[in-house]
């Protein structure tokens, strides 16, 4: 109630007044701004501001009856959460905290909330103040935001943070998950001093733990601190890197359920020669025929990659995996995605004549029978597929 009351007081009470509309309902407002927001016209919010109105007649049990196993915020407490946001807007973001000094930057550092954290590690980025010898001693104390902070503003000093690369793989190794996935982020941050810490990075991405870390979401964050193409650790170049660990480590990565973390190892398709690269087809193969259960927006990525890497080294399966994928891709964006699909068929050139059939099938499905899409992109979708049929059909390249 306290911390309701305070954004309401603050905030709530004038604006639901104002967003009620003539009969009643609350449209969805967008963000203030002379464009129309696309989702005027799609989003209802009446239920979402009714819930809202309903809350003091406390008699709403939509998560149960018994009490909450988290304590409820005092005045002082929901009043501080306010505070905490103040002098920050996305065209301002850094003023007020760049005001702070360098010891009150360090002591935010020490809150609960990762928001406050992670702006103080950013100001403190910003600045000259040579931090770093505090913030590795901040890594060992007794308290965990202390330690997530500590983490946060290494992560933020750069290569200046080059000192703090042993202190941060003992970390690493620290009971909590998130303080480990902070360490790893830090670790990526800093950059190339930090580049003696990829083979237990790699190491540490073939383990698992079914009990604790049943998604194996350190893996997750792994697989970007090390593999992304901007910020990874070895995401632009795998020189000097182990290959052995690196293949066990793309293999294990490659089955993460999150398509976004499998999306990372892109970098790793193109920074591999064939030879170096062949060990890894299989693996590369499920994943494409396997999507990813979570992160379905981005798991197209790995994907497409990996029809290109089959399609470069002219591996046969790859003709059949990208026509059933053409087929099954999710709609979403498929009017943007159908091109690429087909340009990788096409580099296949006669040998994908075999196709032909099945892609007249997938060419009709998308004129005529997809459901739930805009009818201009099914026609687009349509057309795309038929050039293709029959440039395939006209060529002569085996």
């Amino acid at each position: 109630p306290n911390a309701t009351g305070a954004w309401m007081h603050e905030f709530g009470a004038w604006y639901f007044d104002l967003a009620r509309r003539w009969d009643g309902t609350f449209p969805h407002q967008g963000p203030p701004e002379m464009q129309e927001d696309s989702y005027g016209k799609d989003w209802d919010c009446t239920g979402g501001y009714l819930l809202a109105y309903a809350m003091p007649l406390k008699k709403l049990c939509l998560t149960g009856k018994r009490k909450s196993s988290i304590p409820q915020l005092d005045v002082a407490t929901a009043q501080s959460l306010l505070d905490d946001g103040r002098g920050w807007s996305n065209k301002d973001r850094n003023s007020a905290y760049d005001k702070l000094s360098a010891e009150q930057l360090v002591a935010r550092l020490s809150s609960w909330s990762p928001v406050v954290r992670e702006r103080a590690a950013m100001a403190l980025g910003r600045r000259q103040d040579n931090v770093i010898a505090q913030l590795i001693g901040l890594l060992d104390g007794p308290d965990l935001y202390t330690r997530y902070g500590a983490c946060q503003a290494i992560k933020m000093q750069r290569q200046r943070g080059g000192v703090a690369v042993p202190a941060l793989l003992k970390t690493s190794h620290a009971d909590d998950l998130w303080l480990r996935i902070l360490a790893a982020e830090a670790l990526a941050g800093i950059g190339q001093p930090a580049k003696a810490a990829v083979p237990e990075m790699l190491t540490r991405r073939t383990k698992s733990d079914p009990k604790n870390d049943p998604r194996n979401m350190e893996q997750r964050y792994l697989s970007f601190a090390l593999f992304e193409g901007r910020g990874g650790l070895i995401g632009k170049s795998l020189d000097g890197v182990d290959r052995k660990l690196l293949g066990d480590a793309v293999r294990a990565g490659l089955r993460n359920q999150d398509g976004r973390a499998r999306g990372s190892y892109a970098s790793v398709y193109n920074n591999l020669s064939f030879e170096e690269i062949k060990p890894l087809l299989p693996a590369v193969y499920q994943a494409i025929i396997e999507p990813a259960p979570s992160g379905e927006m981005f798991a197209d990525e790995i994907r497409i990659e990996g029809l290109r890497v089959l399609a470069k080294h002219r591996v046969k399966e790859g003709i059949g995996a990208c026509v059933k994928y053409t087929r099954d891709q999710n709609p979403w964006d498929s009017q943007d995605r159908t091109p690429k699909l087909m340009e990788i068929l096409l580099s296949y050139g006669a040998h994908a004549k075999s196709t032909i059939p099945e892609l007249t099938r997938i060419a009709d499905y998308f004129e005529k029978d997809e459901k739930d899409f805009p009818r201009n992109l099914m026609l687009q979708k349509a057309k795309c597929v038929r050039e293709t049929i029959r440039a395939i059909e006209a060529s002569t390249d085996y």
